[in-house]
């Protein structure tokens, strides 16, 4: 059997050969998989992405344009009655709106709880120490996350260095498992990053390894 690493938790597994989709043994996460038609490399996508650009070749991929058919033109009757028609499809341009948005919801969902945090005496601070340095690893982290309300490559970059260290010391306090989420989302905050800087890129994909990420139930923020 062929085998896959999923991109949200690494981990390998064997899948049937020929499959087209496939749900990760260990975290849950679904995935299908799509060809590059310019250069024939294959990748992982959540379903349901309908635009992509090839991370191999910069070939760019679009949904297939429809052709609504022209409906017959009937009679007017004095007592014509008017038939429902169906609400457009949302374009790919909604959909990424929709997971910025998602996105900036999630994030401040996690300022409320850290600001509650703070109200209730948690994140007293001593002396000239700063916030982010006085604060326990996981209300560190939490207010780092500030930054990803912001979808530029600058603020993402540094989000994803400050990552990797409340990563480090949420494992160092005995979380290890809070630290691996930590590191999923920072990698997924790294991918969201290259995709802004593509300009006019396609970052359906991106935004939605991100979301997920932090929608993890094991990120208290």
């Amino acid at each position: 059997m062929p085998e896959v690493t999923c991109p949200r938790c690494e981990t390998r597994q064997s899948i049937e050969a020929g499959v087209e989709r496939y749900t990760c043994v260990r975290c849950g996460a679904r995935w299908v998989f799509a060809t590059c038609e310019n250069c024939g490399q294959r990748f992982h996508m959540p379903p349901g992405t309908t635009s992509w650009t090839c991370p191999n070749c910069g070939h760019r991929h679009v949904a297939p344009s429809r052709l609504t058919p022209t409906a017959p033109t009937t009679p007017t009757t004095p007592a014509a009655v008017p038939t429902a028609t169906a609400a457009p499809a949302p374009s790919a341009e909604d959909r990424r709106r929709r997971l910025r948005l998602g996105i900036i919801a999630l994030v401040a969902i996690g300022a409320i709880v850290l600001g509650s945090f703070l109200l209730t005496g948690g994140g007293e601070t001593t002396g000239g120490q700063s916030p982010s340095t006085a604060l326990d690893p996981v209300a560190a982290m939490c207010l780092h996350l500030r930054d990803l309300q912001t979808p530029r490559v600058g603020a993402f970059t540094r989000a994803a260095s400050e990552l990797a260290a409340d990563a480090d010391a949420i494992e160092a306090a005995g979380n290890t498992q809070l630290a691996d989420a930590v590191r999923v989302l920072r990698r997924a905050v790294i991918g969201y990053r290259d995709a802004l800087k593509t300009q006019g890129g396609d970052d359906t994909a991106a935004a939605a390894a991100m979301a997920q990420a932090l929608s993890n139930p094991n990120i208290p923020c």
